[in-house]
């Protein structure tokens, strides 16, 4: 979508280099958050499933996002930071299916992700020995890990298609999907990153830009900060650990 620069998206432009500052607060709280969450450490949990595994780490993937987020919107490029915004929500979205899962399908749910990146990566390795490339890479040994992956059905959609697992929730998680959708939008090569980047002035020329970010302040991001924090701890203790364990990582993000 090319865009001109009209009075209005001028004086939104303004705006927002204008509320910049004042999103440097909720930036520094978000970085500590992120500091303390990712200092928790989990060296004495014993893997008995997934479930934990999938839980700490999608967890820490997010709070690192954070951090990377951060960093770009205290050197003014907070513009630049939907991929990382985009990957901080999905990764909510991904917790909050799981967690809205019954207990007894979530261990088959976290196999059937794994399922599919195990045949992403199969097709990736055949693509390019199709080519003539030589891959080093043990595909037997990876065919060999053992998953409970069902090959067809809701589970199976829900697993492969994030619109799906969302949707499947009976309390759905519309603002932050709706959010993850419009990120995904300047996280690709799409005609809507091209002309925010490339806006037509008048429609005559092309001029400069940059996205609007959509959460300026950062107050979406700390809030889901509290749900990616929640269903960590949810998940862990419905996996049958202690208080001791399950509660490490709102016990750090909540003393900051």
């Amino acid at each position: 979508m090319v865009v001109s620069m009209s009075g209005r998206r001028a004086k939104q432009k303004r705006r927002i280099e204008k509320i910049s500052d004042s999103s440097i607060a909720g930036a520094c709280l978000i970085e500590r958050s992120a500091d303390a969450v990712l200092a928790v450490g989990f060296d004495d949990l014993a893997l008995k499933d997934r479930i934990p595994q999938f839980a700490i780490g999608l967890c820490r993937a997010a709070f690192t996002q954070s951090k990377a987020i951060v960093m770009l919107a205290s050197g003014g490029q907070l513009a630049a930071a939907a991929p990382n915004r985009r990957l901080f929500f999905e990764a909510a979205l991904r917790l909050h299916w799981l967690a809205s899962l019954p207990k007894e399908e979530r261990i088959q749910a976290t196999d059937t992700i794994l399922d599919k990146e195990r045949r992403d990566t199969a097709n990736t390795i055949s693509y390019l020995r199709d080519l003539g490339h030589d891959v080093d890479f043990n595909l037997e040994e990876m065919e060999a890990v053992l998953l409970d992956a069902p090959k067809k059905g809701t589970l199976q959609e829900q697993a492969r298609k994030l619109d799906a697992a969302v949707k499947a929730a009976d309390n759905q998680a519309w603002s932050i999907y709706a959010t993850w959708r419009e990120e995904s939008k300047f996280s690709h090569a799409s005609g809507t990153l091209a002309g925010s980047y490339a806006p037509t002035l008048n429609q005559v020329t092309i001029g400069h830009g940059e996205p609007a970010p959509m959460d300026p302040e950062l107050e979406a991001h700390q809030l889901t900060q509290h749900l990616i924090v929640a269903m960590t701890a949810q998940l862990l203790e419905d996996a049958g650990l202690g208080p001791d364990i399950a509660q490490r990582i709102p016990l750090a993000f909540y003393s900051v």
